[in-house]
């Protein structure tokens, strides 16, 4: 994201080796491009700070450690709090939507929801998705969280 011109980068992960490494890959990003260490359940940032937040398998795996329900509902919450009014959730999740959007949609969340699949990398030139296929093993569940624009039944 940061070559594709979003100098203005936050990245973060509960591993302190993680984001030592991080921060001495990327020390060449310039102050703008940070990654520190934080728990995703309580995170240390204001309400509305930030326009978007991306979630690359971070929901996937929270929902397979201990207390996974319990613990899920945290960092959603969490996520919720600190995007600004108009703030987008991205996640890119093995999951399936009858397993994720019960988390996602829930009353508490002004947000709506769309639901999308992409195609896992793959060394095959191109390959098909079946729009109905969910059990396809070769997809990711691509979740667009939108505050503000809920749309009611």
């Amino acid at each position: 994201m940061f070559d594709e011109g979003y100098q203005n980068i936050t990245n973060v992960d509960i591993s302190p080796t993680v984001t030592k490494a991080m921060v001495d890959k990327y020390k060449d990003k310039g102050p703008n491009f940070k990654y520190l260490q934080m728990d995703v359940k309580a995170m240390d940032f204001p309400e509305n700070s930030f326009d978007a937040v991306v979630d690359k398998g971070t929901l996937d795996s929270v929902l397979c450690g201990e207390g996974s329900t319990t613990n899920a509902n945290k960092m959603i919450s969490e996520v919720y709090r600190v995007l600004g009014p108009k703030g987008v959730y991205f996640i890119v999740s093995y999951g399936q939507s009858e397993y994720r959007l019960p988390y996602l949609e829930k009353p508490e969340y002004d947000w709506s929801v769309k639901v999308s699949q992409v195609a896992k990398p793959t060394i095959a030139s191109s390959i098909t998705i079946a729009s109905d296929d969910k059990d396809a093993p070769n997809v990711h569940f691509i979740y667009i969280c939108t505050k503000g624009a809920k749309v009611e039944p």
